[in-house]
């Protein structure tokens, strides 16, 4: 994983730009930002469909960005402590929600299924490092890159080309955690907390 300066992102206007944000933080309302800063959004709740459709309030958001270095800006700026990333794709809106939708729950080492925070940068920066190359794959589905914003730094996942269409034909709960994947978030987890007690 690369790690570059929030400056020094480079939004490619040959590809499609999403971001994904915390639907429930007790600091920020998500769509009353989205909204102040974009006149007409297109977004999708990730958990309707899902399993996880009454939780529909709190869900996660995927915000289709025609202007990407203006939402940058404005989010480095007024709200830095929303969890979210950046997700850059050659296809469209509806496809990459269906393959996130696949993320919203993950298999724990043991048989537990639990709810996967895949949108908070933090666990996802440090857990991506972690996963198999055929993993990273399945991850990235029909995402070329993931930009995660990580206080001062901003994470970047590898480039890759989208997988064809049925490769991967993926089920929510695909991803399985095991004690190293489970380890690597706990790090992430260590690392938002510190950077949250320095910005106190």
């Amino acid at each position: 994983m690369i790690k570059r300066r929030p400056e020094d992102i480079k939004f490619e206007p040959s590809l499609n730009w999403f971001a994904v944000l915390e639907g429930a933080h007790p600091a920020y309302d998500t769509r009353e930002l989205m909204y102040r800063h974009i006149a007409d959004p297109e977004w999708v709740p990730l958990f309707q469909g899902t399993e996880y459709e009454a939780l529909a309030k709190a869900s996660p958001i995927l915000l289709k960005l025609d202007e990407p270095q203006g939402w940058h800006t404005a989010w480095s700026r007024s709200f830095p402590g929303l969890a979210g990333s950046y997700l850059a794709t050659e296809l469209s809106q509806d496809r990459v929600a269906r393959h996130l939708q696949t993320l919203v729950s993950v298999n724990v080492e043991g048989g537990t299924e639990a709810i996967f925070r895949f949108h908070d940068s933090w666990i996802m920066s440090a857990l991506y490092p972690s996963l198999t190359d055929i993993e990273k794959g399945r991850f990235h589905g029909p995402i070329n890159k993931w930009l995660w914003l990580l206080g001062n730094d901003v994470g970047e996942s590898d480039f890759r080309k989208p997988n064809p269409e049925d490769e991967y034909p993926l089920e929510p709960g695909w991803l399985n955690l095991d004690r190293a994947n489970q380890e690597a978030i706990f790090s992430g987890i260590v690392a938002k907390r510190n950077w949250k007690e320095v910005q106190a």
